[in-house]
């Protein structure tokens, strides 16, 4: 195929996707369309008879996918680091951040407050963060990770690396590739409306 037939080909796609239901209208939106698109014919659905049944099926296969996760990370995370699944997410996150306050690592996790609390407070507990006065807001306080929480988060994510390889084995490149942005574009968009995602 030359280049101009492509270019007219691309040029039908992009047509089709302003014509679909799809309301982003940007580049990861377009790519994951044109990839579902070329594969409808190849890939075996099951049978969904309306949007309520695509969402509600969305929803409980994300619900079973967070509990395999946390499955195959409970033992390891335990055993080798002592940690529960959330401690490690939350270990990760801020070791991401470098610093931040307590109310933004919770925000950003999208916990309940109390719970959120909790879960730092056991951290700081066992050493693994610290917490000092804001001084942009001394209502709040600032925390950041120790020199043991960075050791134990750097043994925590080579052992992680084996659960995220575990848990999308039956995924090829181009797949994860696709399930990236799909979930990326899922997040942000919730993120971008906090009040609901609470």
């Amino acid at each position: 195929m030359g280049k101009f037939e492509l270019l007219k080909l691309l040029i039908t796609q992009v047509e089709k996707y302003y014509a679909s239901e799809d309301t982003s209208k940007n580049l990861d939106s377009f790519l994951i369309w044109l990839t579902i698109e070329n594969n409808r014919n190849s890939i075996i659905l099951d049978k969904i008879n309306d949007k309520t049944d695509a969402e509600n099926s969305i929803e409980m296969l994300n619900g079973l996918l967070h509990r395999y996760v946390k499955m195959y990370s409970k033992q390891l995370l335990e055993y080798s680091t002592n940690l529960s699944f959330e401690e490690y997410s939350f270990l990760a996150t801020l070791g991401g951040l470098k610093s931040c306050t307590k109310s933004e690592l919770i925000d950003l996790m999208v916990y309940e407050k109390s719970t959120g609390l909790e879960i730092i407070k056991r951290l700081i507990a066992k050493k693994l963060i610290s917490e000092e006065p804001n001084q942009l807001d001394k209502r709040s306080k600032q925390i950041t990770l120790t020199d043991i929480g960075n050791n134990i988060l750097i043994k925590a994510l080579v052992q992680m690396e084996g659960v995220s390889l575990e848990f999308t084995t039956a995924l090829d490149i181009a797949e994860k590739s696709i399930l990236h942005r799909i979930l990326l574009k899922l997040v942000n968009s919730h993120r971008q409306q906090p009040d609901r995602a609470k």
